[in-house]
């Protein structure tokens, strides 16, 4: 009796909520244009406007947090209930329980070297017969699938560390993408000439990922939040809004997300991890 009367005063104390749907915790990393601190801590980019438009659109209030790549995944690895973007859709991730919205973003992933080096690369394979050294980013499968490879790698907690290690000539390579070089280097005060593509590994799109565990239905809600905002002009105005910041001409695909308008029309042909 005593517990039963402790349970109703607790919940009309507020102790224990009924009825109260789940959110998401929702994370991000460093990883621009998608997501950045801006000059005062706040999260910004492209990622985070899209989550943003969504909270919006769901009246959902939660606030985003920015962690490293490597700790937000260990994170969304352990737990239900977090939103974790932008990544790569991984047959790994997948059997994980991962859920994937999108595609949100198109990223067309490179090696890039200093110019001037006498570098040729035409797959992974010369570059390990180099016996090159490359930078990433520490957990991201795009460091994984050099590693894979045999190539000796260096991890990072982000991309500027990776461009300063590149420019510095600590590492002979640093991966990245096309899109992502260009606002890396112009965040540390370098010009984009300061390296140039070796080769490219692939083109693929990324996605808000969802950990699993996490209630279809809740899912379910943000998916369906985010095939409306494609439909009704919300991100192809968010692709206006980011290429007017990036000085790079942006448009927003159903088949690939954000992507560089030159190369769009390679986009529906792209496949792969991001």
């Amino acid at each position: 009796m005593r517990s039963i009367l402790f349970a109703v005063l607790l919940i009309l104390s507020g102790g224990i909520s009924l009825g109260k749907a789940q959110e998401l915790r929702l994370i991000t990393s460093p990883w621009p244009p998608a997501a950045s601190l801006g000059a005062n801590g706040e999260p910004v980019g492209l990622g985070v406007s899209i989550v943003e438009a969504l909270k919006e659109h769901l009246g959902v209030n939660t606030p985003i947090e920015v962690l490293p790549w490597a700790r937000g995944y260990r994170l969304a690895k352990a737990n239900p209930n977090i939103m974790l973007f932008t990544g790569g859709m991984t047959q790994e991730r997948i059997d994980m329980g991962f859920s994937f919205i999108g595609p949100a973003i198109m990223w067309t992933h490179v090696l890039m070297a200093v110019p001037g080096r006498d570098l040729d690369v035409q797959g992974l394979a010369d570059a390990k017969q180099q016996n090159l050294v490359v930078a990433g980013v520490r957990d991201s499968w795009q460091l994984n699938l050099m590693a894979e490879a045999g190539l000796t790698t260096v991890e990072t907690a982000d991309h500027q560390t990776g461009a300063r290690m590149l420019l510095a000539r600590r590492v002979d390579l640093w991966i990245t993408s096309k899109l992502q070089a260009s606002v890396v280097l112009d965040g540390i005060g370098v010009s984009a000439s300061s390296v140039t593509p070796v080769y490219t590994i692939r083109r693929a799109p990324s996605y808000l990922m969802i950990s699993n565990g996490t209630d279809p239905e809740l899912i379910s809600k943000w998916r369906q939040a985010y095939e409306l905002m494609a439909s009704n002009g919300v991100l192809q105005k968010t692709a206006q809004d980011w290429s007017a910041r990036l000085g790079i001409p942006l448009i927003h695909d159903s088949d690939a997300g954000f992507a560089a308008s030159d190369s769009a029309a390679a986009s529906k042909k792209a496949s792969g991890p991001s």
